[in-house]
C-alpha cells in the first residue's frame, strides 16, 4: 500500500479513529442521494415512456398511411400488394374512422368509431387481447356487433350484450320530414381496457363492412395500419414504403401520433434530470467546504511532509485519493441501493398507483444501462473536480510559514 493511501485513509477517519469523520460521510450521503434519485428517477421516468409507448401502439399499429388531403380513398389493396414484401412489414388493414354519438336510453356520449377487419386488425394490435368483457368473435362483429371502451361503457351505463344506437353527428340522411341523423343499433359484445383514459372513454369499433355502410362509403377507407417487425425500426420502415409509393401518399410512424405527448415525457425527463443534478453540485460545494477544513486543520502535517520531501503533487495526490475514495464509497453505494430497489419494484410491483378504468397498476419500471453509466460518471467527474480547489491550496503551504504557525 503506497504511502499516498495510507494518509488518505487516516485522514477519511476521524479524529478518535472509531469511524469516517462526520464531514466526510456527509459527503458520501450527498453523493449516494444524488446517484440514488437520478438513477430511480429516470428508470421510472423510462418505465413510462415505454408502458406508454406500447400501449398506444397496442392500439394503433406502428406505421399509417394516408392520402394526401387525409381523405377517405379506395383501392387500399393495391397499396397492400406493393408494399406487403418490404423488409419489416409484418401485417396490414384497413381502418374506416368517423367520429360520432352513441346513445343508451337517455345516455349519450361522442365516440370515436373505427370499421376493422377484425382478422388482420387482430395481427396489426393488441387492442382486442385487452377485452377483459365478451368476446372477439368476427360472425357477431359483422352482426351489428360493436366493441366499446371501458370508461365509454360506465359513461352510457351500458354492459355486454346492451343495444346500442351509433348516430351520426349532423343531419345526413334525408326523409320526407327532412334532413335526420343516420341512426343504427349495435349490440355490445366486448369491453375492453387499454389503460389509457382518453382511449377507453372514446373509442369503439365495429366491422369495416358496417363502418362503410354506415358512411355511405362503397370499398373506401380512412386510411391503412401497418404493423412492423420491430417498432424501433418503424421510422426507417415508413421511409422505405414512402420512397415505394408515389407522393400522394402520407405514410407516419407510430411517435407521430401521440407527438405532443412524447416531447412532453422527454421534456419531463431532462427537467427532472437538471434538477436532481443540483443534489451533485450540493454535494460537491459541500465536499469542498470539507476538504478546505481538513486541509487548514492537517496543515501541519502537511509541512511535515514537506519537510520529509513530499513535493507538492504529492500533497494533491493525497487529496485527490481522499477524494476519490469518497466518491467511489458514495456511488457505489447509491448504485447498489437504487438497483436493489428498482429490482424489487420489478419483481414485487409494491409501488403501485390508481389508473382509471383499472383498479390500480405498478409503477413501471426499466434500466437503462447508458443512464446508469452516465450517472456514474457524473458523480465521479463532478466529486474529483471538488478536490481540485482544496488539493492546489494544500501544495502551496510554505513549510516556513506553517512551523512558525505552530511555534507561536
Amino acid at each position: 500500500m503506497s504511502y499516498y493511501l495510507k494518509i488518505a485513509l487516516k485522514y477519511l477517519k476521524s479524529d478518535n479513529h472509531k469511524g469516517i469523520a462526520a464531514g466526510n460521510l456527509i459527503s458520501i450521503l450527498g453523493i449516494f442521494l444524488g446517484v440514488f434519485s437520478l438513477i430511480v428517477v429516470m428508470s421510472v421516468m423510462n418505465g413510462f415512456d415505454y408502458d406508454l409507448t406500447n400501449r398506444i401502439i397496442g392500439v394503433h399499429s406502428e406505421i399509417k398511411i394516408f392520402s394526401n388531403d387525409y381523405q377517405q380513398f379506395s383501392g387500399w389493396e393495391k397499396i397492400k400488394d406493393k408494399i406487403k414484401y418490404l423488409a419489416g412489414v409484418y401485417s396490414i388493414t384497413p381502418i374506416c374512422r368517423t367520429e360520432a354519438m352513441l346513445m343508451n336510453n337517455n345516455n349519450v356520449s361522442g365516440t370515436v368509431c373505427f370499421g376493422i377487419e377484425l382478422e388482420s386488425f387482430q395481427q396489426s394490435t393488441d387492442l382486442l387481447q385487452k377485452i377483459f368483457i365478451g368476446s372477439q368473435n368476427s360472425d357477431e362483429l359483422e352482426n351489428n356487433g360493436i366493441i366499446i371502451g371501458s370508461d365509454l361503457a360506465g359513461q352510457l351505463r351500458a354492459n355486454l350484450g346492451d343495444e346500442i344506437i351509433l348516430s351520426s353527428p349532423i343531419a345526413t340522411e334525408y326523409t320526407p320530414f327532412g334532413p335526420i341523423p343516420k341512426t343504427r343499433k349495435f349490440k355490445i359484445i366486448g369491453i375492453f381496457v387499454t389503460g389509457l383514459p382518453q382511449y377507453d372513454l372514446k373509442y369503439s369499433y365495429i366491422s369495416l363492412k358496417n363502418a362503410q355502410e354506415f358512411l355511405d362509403w362503397k370499398d373506401e377507407v380512412s386510411y391503412i395500419e401497418i404493423k412492423t417487425t420491430n417498432p424501433n425500426l418503424s421510422l426507417k420502415i415508413a421511409k422505405t414504403i414512402k420512397r415505394t409509393l408515389s407522393t400522394d401518399w402520407q405514410v407516419l410512424d407510430w411517435s407521430e401520433f401521440e407527438k405532443h405527448l412524447f416531447s412532453a415525457i422527454k421534456f419531463e425527463k431532462l427537467v427532472m434530470f437538471l434538477v436532481l443534478c443540483m443534489i451533485f453540485l450540493i454535494a460537491t460545494f459541500n465536499m469542498i467546504g470539507n476538504f478546505i477544513k481538513l486541509v487548514i486543520e492537517k496543515k501541519f502535517d502537511i509541512g511535515i511532509l514537506k519537510t520529509l520531501g513530499a513535493t507538492s503533487l504529492d500533497i494533491k495526490k493525497v487529496f485527490f485519493i481522499n477524494s476519490t475514495i469518497i466518491s467511489m464509497i458514495g456511488t457505489a453505494t447509491g448504485l447498489f441501493a437504487s438497483l436493489t430497489l428498482l429490482m424489487c419494484q420489478i419483481k414485487w410491483q409494491f409501488v403501485k398507483l390508481p389508473i382509471q378504468g383499472m383498479p390500480f397498476q405498478a409503477v413501471p419500471v426499466k434500466i437503462e444501462l447508458l443512464d446508469i453509466i452516465l450517472v456514474i460518471i457524473i458523480s465521479i467527474s463532478i466529486s474529483l473536480l471538488s478536490g481540485i480547489i482544496p488539493a492546489t491550496r494544500a501544495a502551496k503551504y510554505n513549510i516556513i510559514n506553517i512551523i512558525r504557525d505552530k511555534e507561536e
